[in-house]
């Protein structure tokens, strides 16, 4: 019989509770994403730099505002260049995620079916799963991508941005229709979301290939629509809680930087790990996988 979503988030939290470890590939993927992006910044402008040295000949005398008008004058002039190397960094960035990733599912799968789980969870997980999860990241951001469909049209009225600001009267109704599009965008984003959220997990759980886990993630969502959907509300309602709590704490100053700081922890130390146990337990017992669960020891000794 499976668990109702109460036993799920109740048996996943004790797995939780019992296997901090689940939060380490966090912080690492959090410590080397963060790595690559400053690599990135220090790394792009020399590039652009290195490229244009015969624009740049005589910058030592200029001041501070005209250093920064060349710089932009710069990166305008290599975009492509720019862009290039951009994307470079955030395939990077999505690679070393979906390593870590792969890493904590693997993991919580170990934890939730035995009752611990090590580090050995992790890099076995990671390497085997990392390319195809890498892949399936990036097929699921172009689906996302293409719901800049609902845009086009107001882009189209609009034309012109010159003549957008010359004809004021036509500039609410073609502002009101971007914003429409936009909004369209949004609750696409949102809706494919929530289809593909089991996709990671059947992924890693499964080893599919990234064909494959959209198909079973699509599948498992329209089987069991309610409690991927209620799953999902909690994640995000855990998230405006926290971010409520936040905001009432600012007022109060004293207070204001240690929540800066004590939600950062929480949202690799404990929000994240919890919510992969919760749903890879979901997907486990929605395919029949064995469970542990520690009550029973308890109750049978």
């Amino acid at each position: 019989m499976n668990e109702d979503l109460g036993r799920i988030l109740n048996k996943g939290f004790g797995t939780w509770s019992h296997n901090y470890g689940i939060a380490v590939p966090f912080f690492l993927n959090m410590m080397a994403s963060l790595f690559i992006l400053m690599m990135a910044v220090f790394i792009i402008p020399f590039i652009v730099a290195a490229t244009s040295m015969s624009d740049i000949g005589g910058a030592s005398s200029l001041t501070t505002e005209e250093s920064m008008e060349l710089l932009m004058s710069l990166f305008s002039d290599n975009i492509v260049l720019v862009l290039v190397l951009g994307l470079i960094a955030f395939l990077a960035i999505s690679f070393v995620q979906s390593y870590f990733e792969a890493g904590a599912i693997g993991m919580a799968q170990a934890a939730s079916a035995s009752g611990h789980t090590t580090f050995d969870d992790m890099f076995r997980a990671g390497k085997d799963n990392v390319f195809s999860l890498f892949f399936t990241r990036i097929i699921i951001s172009l689906i996302f991508l293409a719901g800049i469909v609902f845009i086009v049209p107001g882009m189209l009225v609009m034309g012109d941005f010159n003549s957008f600001i010359d004809n004021p009267e036509n500039a609410l109704l073609t502002s009101m229709l971007l914003l429409f599009g936009f909004l369209l965008w949004g609750l696409y984003v949102l809706v494919i979301d929530i289809i593909f959220s089991i996709v990671r997990f059947g992924l890693v759980l499964d080893r599919l290939d990234p064909m494959e886990a959209l198909e079973i993630g699509y599948s498992f969502f329209m089987n069991n629509k309610l409690v991927v959907f209620l799953m999902y509300l909690v994640v995000i309602g855990m998230s405006i809680a926290i971010n409520l709590v936040g905001e009432l704490i600012s007022y109060v100053e004293v207070l204001a930087n240690a929540w800066i700081f004590l939600s950062f922890v929480l949202s690799f130390a404990v929000i994240q790990p919890l919510v992969t146990v919760w749903w890879t337990r979901l997907y486990m017992d929605r395919t029949g996988k064995e469970l542990y669960d520690i009550s029973d020891l308890l109750e049978y000794p």
